[in-house]
């Protein structure tokens, strides 16, 4: 073998053994590279426990009623008006709330000159008065007595007339009262006949009247339930008289918006002595009770879509249940059934 084969086999020995020391570094990945650390799994936590504002669910008592202030008001009142024909409003001489006396100048509607008419009517008569007692003292002929008569006794016609025509342009106070209304027209507006223009109300006599918030808050109000009342500390008894579905037509057409939520309350036992209009008194009124059933508080009960259910906590979780209810106060509610006593309910 000459130098050169030699040679060519030393390379060729030398590139094998590379091999042989590069092979174990390839199969062996990337050991040579700094090593991920191993993924930790989080610890577990455990949920958090939520705390829920209970009751539970008793038997008891429920008592549905009205309470608030109600205020003393004449029980009766006239209404008036112009009966014959209407015309121009003159004046008007009081405003809601005055006392007024009986003949009291109320207001006028427009006359023209039918004042200044009557006044010379009145002159003519005292002339012919005059005349009547010149011809008797003269002496005159029967004729001419009972000619003078004839002449008096027709200006005494003509006169009472328009005095009757004045009288009907006016609205005088029949009674001593108090006013409760006046028209809103003002002078020279037209106001036809039988049209409301005051009313008058008898201070003698008077009730007690209610006005709720709502309708609905006195809806099961009932004509001849018992009232408690209580003024300056001292108990009485009333009784509901009228509700909102026994108002007369002619009362509810001129204030339908109060008398749709208010009661009238009377006294049996006859009103308190030294009252006045617009006196105070906190009543009470009970609609309806119910002893022994289940009861929970109002805010309680929930409600939506039609739905009335409520929360209750099973095995320290929640539930959702109807309920049929029954009485509502205030502050309670009465289950007719969806739960049973004992359960907790989630207040809200």
């Amino acid at each position: 073998m000459n130098l050169q084969n030699k040679s060519k086999k030393l390379n060729n020995t030398r590139i094998l053994l590379s091999c042989l020391i590069a092979l174990p570094l390839l199969l062996s990945g990337c050991s040579l590279l700094p090593q991920e650390e191993e993924m930790i799994a989080p610890p577990l936590v455990e949920p958090a426990s939520v705390d829920y504002d209970l009751v539970e669910v008793q038997r008891g008592d429920i008592t549905k009623k009205v309470t608030g202030t109600a205020y003393f008001v004449p029980v009766h009142s006239k209404n008036l008006f112009y009966e014959q024909s209407g015309g121009r409003l003159q004046h008007v001489e009081v405003k809601e709330g005055d006392i007024v006396e009986e003949g009291q100048l109320l207001a006028e509607i427009d006359t023209g000159n039918l004042v200044h008419d009557i006044e010379q009517l009145e002159i003519e008569l005292a002339k012919a008065d005059i005349r009547l007692k010149q011809v008797k003292g003269s002496g005159a002929d029967s004729y001419s007595i009972e000619l003078a008569e004839l002449d008096k006794e027709g200006i005494e016609l003509r006169l009472s007339q328009l005095r009757r025509q004045l009288a009907t342009a006016q609205i005088t106070s029949p009674i001593d009262g108090i006013i409760t209304f006046v028209t809103a027209h003002k002078p020279g507006d037209y106001v036809d006949a039988y049209e409301s223009i005051i009313q008058v109300a008898d201070l003698s006599n008077l009730q007690l009247i209610y006005i709720a918030s709502a309708a609905n808050n006195i809806s099961d109000v009932k004509v001849g339930m018992q009232v408690a009342l209580q003024m300056n500390g001292e108990d009485m008894r009333g009784e509901v008289v009228q509700t909102p579905e026994t108002v007369p037509e002619d009362v509810l057409e001129n204030n339908s918006t109060q008398y749709s939520r208010s009661l009238l309350i009377d006294f049996p036992d006859g009103a308190p002595e030294d009252v006045q209009v617009g006196d105070s008194v906190s009543i009470e009124i009970v609609t309806e009770r119910k002893e022994d059933t289940l009861v929970i508080p109002t805010n309680a009960l929930r409600e939506g879509f039609g739905r009335t259910y409520v929360h209750v906590l099973v095995d320290n979780r929640r539930r959702e249940l109807d309920v049929e209810i029954g009485i509502e106060s205030s502050t309670e509610v009465e289950i007719l059934q969806g739960i049973e006593e004992g359960d907790e309910v989630i207040l809200r």
